[in-house]
């Protein structure tokens, strides 16, 4: 717990979130892209490093078996448990959202925070807009709560949440089988806006409660003001004050309860929520004399603390504790509408001389948090104190307090030191820090850092104070809060995280991996530390769930559970440093091979197999005499120089140990992620000393330099460099106490296997390291400075692994470590702050302008490979890689972009004037751009491939781009380029791409038929031409096409069925003059305005043209049957029926006849009037016109004579209509003499 050498912002994952657990949580926005392990920047001290980063966990698939919470009669099935064990999944709607591909480009404010509700077995978190609530030991109790417009208040405050859970039965069974009901309580920090839920499981789905004053409570009126301040009551700043804690309770009943908040400046305010709105009252309070006076609990930050319930919701009232920055207040709450809120009692600390020699010799105190047990009568006080002397240091302590009825709490006994001496911390640091009490071991207490960490503490029989620090392997999340399983005696400690989900943690884990608090002189040795079983428990049935043993790793033995290593481990690796040291000294392996096989080293792989810690403590090992404090700047460089030599010289013995011993071979056959971690190792050393190099040669060439003159204050002390070793050297200390003596440059030199820890610190420290405030010319040069040493590493590395190639082992699912996520997200930090400096720059520094961006060329090319390998691996191991490829392509196209387009602008701006300006800007742009097109090609960047050809106008250099095999998982470069021609119009120059890439073009345009055509007929494919326009004639799905188009289409299908000559032509043209002759009746309702222009199917078209009483689509109807077929006819046998009789009706046969008896007709002009009734002309087309028709053979002339017969006129004028019928069939007959009779009997009757 170190800060830099100067001050400095806070940093920003520091200030993403602070999570409150049990009644009440809060935290600031953060997004919720799901990370790898991240070390903490800040934690409670502890004596033991940090988890490696590259752990795996599994991934969190909810249909998992998952293991279960123990009642007290399972204690007996799981007393053996020495690990951790999974209890559930967060909800998975949750779980949804951290997979979703789209996650990646989520915007910045998304907010996720969550808490758990002490002994109700209530979890939840916020994420956005959205509320997920749900029981950790009942599955069926979990629901999804939207947040309610809040007008101009913003998710991204801080929320504050309290559960309220509804009990229909005191007893323990009941509890544990879930409450009944559950309100939800959530208060903005800045606005004290309130939002409330009556019931979450039973109502989620109902709209919130909402309250929202109008008035400002944030600002008091200025008579109320001045009065506090003139009393000492509140500071200056409290017009800005926030809310610091909120507890709800209930009332009795399901749909209402009682709200406490406080603020910052010691205000309280009383909220009561029920169904029909949510009504709030200021509660009066003065100032105490612990807030006015001054003292070692004098504060500059605030004066309440934490409100915590004292006893349960029991009658018409409960109480509540205060904790002030010096003292203790219990208040007493009616639980009725606007009920009482009265104060009971204060207890000031300063006036307990016991309480206050506990604090002799401290300088200043802060009170952190306060808890109470069951019963209200045990309390417990976390405390921070400040000595300044000899030395400076911080101390954590636990305050004990009996309180019984009404009286004030009195000490119980001395004080608890937790830590004895750690690192000193501003006051924002310990007020995010939460204390939890009730669980096993009993006595044992859960502190709870910002930084997501939780410290489980517990008193030993011996009185010693040992710590249990829970972390995931893999760094799943941080801890957003802990609680206690019901059980009657105090259950297991159960962990929520932020994407991992629920974890119990047994007693015996706790009892196992106790570790002491170390003191500043401790021995330098490192201590083993705990980490959760990447296998999660089995499955055991029952809806409670059982903590069962998840590993076979830890032994009986208590003392040597799953934190301190199994001494098979221990053994094996003395045996491999006394087999080295051995062949140091001779030269010779005999038989430790066999020796090291007997002894197990080769059972575990990866970070914790013996070889590889081996490896780890060679490159870590410190030096015994470091030049430090009075030594000179040369003294340390060649200190720091000398040690990292001999340290590469002993890596590559210990590798050459490996090859004479034969232990590389079984270890590239078997053990490949030890083997790797081995040799990355080296690549780490080699690295380290390139850097120390690159700060050498950087100091020589000081005077060089005059522009760089104001960030040396002599030799090699100051720079962006040096104060990036500063924070990674002080973020190694913070994370082990056992470090805090040592020099921060040393502990960044020596501590080579973080390496990766440079990186991760440029993210978090940006602001710091290339601060705001400087002129832009000093911004752009530690910029430059960050991204030449992160160059200069990875380049190192890189060469490193080539160089050794022969060493390493199969890559296939290994990432290595310059692919992982803390150094992605180093090198994006500093593209992305580059890229800014460069906007600035081109106003006010244009010369620095090239550089920066030659700077962020480089970066982006590791970066970007970093980003392959990262996929590739998760590929190879069958992980979920779809939203790391989503990120990959989002920064690769905006990376290229930028380049691109400066270097178009370079380009311009050389260009000159003249005739030949252009042949210059060309010249120029190739040059520029040569290097961004290996880049892209590397990388698959097709939009920054195709603009850069575009903008050199090389299409020749685009054609062979297309040729190239890029991009066959994401889609080929010349199926991109077809895509971009097409929404681009286009479509001349996408059809003659056609010449080079015939087939690749047909399988684009097979989703574009309208074109596809097009490209047919140019590779003199007729025939599959005309299939493509036959179908694109009666396509419903193809760009708006009137009949008349359509009717084309057809005409050039025909064309293309002769010209194609394939074998069955002749059909598929019938076939096509059938659908014209079809399109062509459909035209002619068209145009009479029957139907639209959309297609038709044959049976609408007929039944539209019967029933639109029209003479000439009446007799269209028959041109459908006729072009339609026989399959037609025969299976539309009524409607053809109906046509006939339409055909009758459309002529007076009745009128004819009287007409021509009363005028007698000649036969010719009663020849002449029957041609033409409309039913000789149906007659002629359907057979005078084409006997050998299929309508002729299909349906028989005395078929439709009886139809005409059912006419209701056929009785008086029956022979005129079947005059007209036969004298249609025979116009112009060429049939035979007996032929119509013959084939009469093959018709189909009707």
């Amino acid at each position: 717990m170190f800060t830099p050498g100067r001050a400095r912002k806070p940093a920003s994952r520091v200030k993403e979130r602070e999570s409150y657990g049990g009644g009440e949580v809060a935290a600031t926005p953060k997004s919720v892209v799901p990370l790898p392990y991240v070390a903490p920047s800040r934690a409670l001290p502890s004596p033991w490093p940090s988890p490696a980063p590259n752990a795996a966990r599994p991934s969190p698939a909810p249909t998992v078996p998952r293991a279960s919470v123990v009642r007290n009669s399972d204690k007996a099935a799981t007393a053996d448990g020495n690990h951790p064990v999974f209890v559930c999944d967060l909800p998975q709607q949750l779980l949804s959202s951290h997979g979703d591909a789209t996650f990646a480009t989520q915007p910045e404010g998304a907010v996720l925070q969550g808490g758990m509700d002490q002994g109700s077995g209530l979890s939840w978190i916020l994420q956005g807009n959205q509320l997920y609530v749900w029981n950790n030991l009942r599955s069926s109790q979990r629901c999804v709560l939207d947040m309610p417009p809040l007008g101009t208040i913003s998710t991204e405050e801080k929320w504050f949440v309290s559960l309220v859970p509804h009990w229909t039965d005191e007893n323990l069974e009941v509890q544990y089988k879930g409450c009944s009901a559950v309100s939800v309580v959530m208060c903005s920090s800045k606005s004290l806006a309130l939002v409330y839920w009556s019931d979450a499981f039973s109502n989620g789905d109902k709209p919130a409660i909402t309250s929202m004053d109008s008035e400002d409570t944030s600002m008091l009126d200025d008579g109320s003001r001045s009065s506090r301040r003139a009393s000492g009551g509140w500071t200056e700043g409290s017009g800005t004050s926030e809310v610091t804690s909120i507890q709800a309770s209930a009332t009795g009943s399901q749909t209402t309860c009682v709200a406490i908040v406080s603020r910052a400046d010691g205000e309280l305010w009383r909220f009561d929520c029920c169904a029909d709105g949510v009504s709030r009252e200021r509660i009066s309070r003065d100032a105490t004399s612990s807030e006015v006076g001054y003292s070692i609990f004098l504060s500059e930050t605030c004066s309440v603390r934490r409100i915590v319930w004292r006893s349960p919701p029991r009658g018409a009232s409960r109480e509540f504790l205060l904790l002030t920055s010096q003292s203790i207040e219990c208040w007493e709450v009616e639980l009725t509408l606007r009920g009482n809120v009265s104060k009971s009692w204060v207890y000031e600390l300063s006036n307990d001389k016991d309480v206050m020699s506990d604090f002799s010799g401290q300088k200043q105190v802060w009170l952190l948090d306060l808890q109470v047990d069951e019963e209200g009568e045990q309390l417990v006080m976390l405390t921070a104190s400040f000595s300044s002397g000899s030395t400076t240091y911080m101390q954590y302590l636990l305050h004990y307090f009996s309180c019984s009825s009404k009286r004030e709490p009195k000490r119980k006994a001395p004080p608890q030191i937790i830590l004895p001496k750690a690192q000193v911390e501003e006051e924002s640091f310990f007020y995010s820090m939460r204390l939890r009490i009730g669980g096993q071991p009993a006595g044992s207490v859960v502190i709870l850092a910002e930084d997501g960490t939780a410290t489980v503490a517990h008193v030993g029989r011996s009185g010693a104070v040992h710590l249990y620090k829970f972390e995931i392997v893999g760094g799943d999340g941080k801890v957003l809060d802990a609680s206690v399983v019901p059980a009657d005696d105090g259950g297991a400690w159960i962990v929520l995280t932020e994407q991992a989900g629920v974890w119990a943690i047994p007693a015996k884990v706790v009892l196992a991996g106790r570790v002491e608090p170390s003191e500043r002189n401790l021995a330098n040795h490192e201590i083993s530390y705990p980490s959760i079983n990447d296998d999660r428990s089995q499955h055991v049935s029952g809806e409670a769930l059982a903590l069962q043993r998840s590993s076979s790793e830890a032994g009986d033995n208590p003392d040597h559970g799953m934190i301190s290593r199994p001494s098979q481990d221990e053994e094996a690796e003395a045996i491999v440093g006394r087999l080295f040291q051995q062949f140091l000294s001779s030269g010779q392996a005999n038989e430790a091979f066999e020796k090291l096989l007997r002894a197990g080293a080769f059972e575990r792989d990866g970070d914790k197999n013996v070889f590889a810690r081996s490896s780890r403590a060679l490159v870590d090992t410190f030096a015994k005499h470091w030049a430090s404090g009075g030594g000179s700047g040369l003294a340390m460089v060649a200190t720091v120089s000398s040690q990292l030599a001999e340290k590469q010289r002993r890596h590559q013995q210990y590798l050459n140990f490996l090859a004479v011993s034969k232990c590389h071979v079984e270890l590239q056959n078997n053990l490949r992620a030890a083997l790797n971690e081995i040799l990355e190792h080296g690549e780490k050393l080699a690295s380290m000393v390139a850097l120390r190099e690159l700060n050498n040669s950087r100091a020589q060439l000081k005077p060089a330099s005059p522009t760089m003159l104001s960030q040396f204050n002599g030799g090699d002390m100051s720079g962006a460099i040096w104060d990036l070793v500063q924070l990674v050297g002080d973020k190694a200390r913070r994370n082990n106490v056992v470090l805090m003596d040592r020099d921060k440059m040393e502990v960044f030199y020596t501590r080579v296997s973080g390496l990766e820890d440079f990186f991760w610190c440029i993210q978090q420290h940006a602001a710091f390291l290339v601060q705001r405030d400087q002129a832009v010319r000093v911004q752009i040069e530690r910029a430059c400075e960050l991204a030449n040493a992160c160059r200069t590493i990875l380049q190192v590395a890189i060469s490193y692994r080539d160089t050794q190639q022969a060493w390493y082992p199969s890559p296939e699912g290994i990432t290595p470590w310059h692919c992982k996520q803390n150094v992605r997200s180093g090198l994006w930090k500093i593209a992305t702050m580059l890229l800014e400096l460069k906007v600035e720059g081109d106003m006010s520094e244009p010369t620095l302008t090239a550089e920066v961006m030659r700077q962020v060329e480089e970066i982006a090319d590791f970066l970007l490979e970093g980003y392959a390998g990262a996929i590739t691996a998760k590929v190879e191991r069958e992980e979920e890689y779809r939203g790391l490829q989503m990120e990959y392509w989002t920064r690769r196209d905006l990376l290229l972009t930028a380049l691109q387009q400066h270097a178009f602008q370079v380009a311009t701006q050389n260009a000159g004037r003249g005739e030949n300006a252009e042949q210059q800007r060309l010249s120029i742009l190739q040059k520029l751009y040569a290097p961004l097109i290996a880049l892209a090609r590397r990388h698959a960047a097709f939009p920054s491939l195709l603009q850069m050809c575009t903008d050199l106008d090389d299409q020749k250099r685009l054609r062979t781009l297309m040729k190239e095999s890029m991009g066959l998982k994401e889609g080929r470069f010349s199926r991109f380029v077809f895509d971009q021609c097409y929404q681009q119009g286009q479509y001349a120059r996408l059809l003659r791409f056609g010449e080079e890439f015939g087939e690749e073009v047909s399988a684009y345009l097979e989703q574009h038929p309208l074109l596809l055509w097009l490209h047919e007929l140019f590779l003199c494919r007729f025939t599959r031409a005309s299939g493509t326009l036959h179908t694109l004639a009666f396509s419903q799905k193809s760009a708006p096409l009137n009949i008349s188009h359509r009717r084309r289409l057809l005409q050039l299908a025909k064309l293309s069925a002769l010209a194609g000559g394939a074998v069955g032509a002749e059909e598929e043209v019938s076939r096509l003059e059938a659908d014209m002759d079809i399109l062509a009746v459909q035209e002619v309702a068209t145009k009479l305005g029957v139907l639209g222009e959309d297609v038709v199917q044959p049976v609408q078209l007929v039944e539209a043209c019967l029933n639109s009483g029209s003479r000439e689509l009446t007799l269209c109807a028959f041109r459908v049957f006729t072009s339609a077929g026989s399959k037609f006819c025969s299976g539309n046998y009524s409607l053809l029926e109906q046509a006939w009789l339409r055909a009758v009706d459309q002529d007076d046969w009745l009128g004819m006849k009287r007409t021509s008896e009363e005028e007698g007709w000649t036969e010719d002009h009663t020849m002449q009037v029957i041609q033409d009734s409309l039913l000789y002309q149906a007659s002629r087309h359907c057979y005078g016109e084409s006997h050998l028709s299929n309508f002729a053979r299909d349906v028989s002339t005395e078929s439709v004579e009886k139809v005409i017969a059912k006419h209701p006129s056929y009785s008086e004028a029956g022979q005129a209509m079947v005059t007209a019928f036969r004298l249609g069939f025979y116009f112009g007959s060429d049939l035979p003499d007996g032929s119509q009779d013959g084939d009469s009997e093959q018709m189909v009757e009707i």
